[in-house]
């Protein structure tokens, strides 16, 4: 874990406007975050494997609230919601980055009290293109 992590990690009980239901936020105490509940596919965001159980179930009903939201547009428009759509995109950024989180927490050993820090990143829109074409050293895939 790099040192500024650590020292983060330490100062959380002098913050715990910090610790949240699923994670930790490492935001620099000198500055505040407006974003409500986008934790997910922040880079401040980190996050071990105690809270494993935490991120599938909100992945669960983030899923179940998509689809209840798509059948409801279904029955009201006749046609799906667009992939496009401000709403959907929000939410299937924060389900790319629950699975992100979900595949580096259960990569960790069973017992390890790791923090995986900033795994959802690149589920944010704009990152999976990249994330699809590049391994995880950087180098293009065919």
């Amino acid at each position: 874990m790099d040192r500024r992590d650590m020292l983060d990690l330490v100062q959380l009980d002098r913050r715990t406007d910090r610790i949240l239901p699923n994670g930790y936020c490492l935001l620099p105490p000198t500055r505040s975050c407006d974003k409500g509940n986008a934790c997910h596919g922040c880079d401040h965001f980190a996050t071990d494997r105690t809270f494993l159980p935490d991120v599938q179930r909100q992945l669960a009903e983030t899923q179940s609230l998509v689809a209840t939201r798509q059948a409801r547009h279904t029955e009201r428009y006749g046609e799906p919601m667009s992939g496009t759509n401000v709403w959907m995109e929000q939410r299937n950024a924060e389900i790319r980055s629950m699975q992100l989180e979900i595949v580096a927490l259960e990569a960790q050993p069973a017992d390890s009290t790791a923090v995986v820090r900033g795994a959802g990143v690149l589920g944010r829109t704009g990152y999976q293109d990249a994330a699809s074409t590049s391994d995880s050293k950087g180098t293009s895939r065919s």
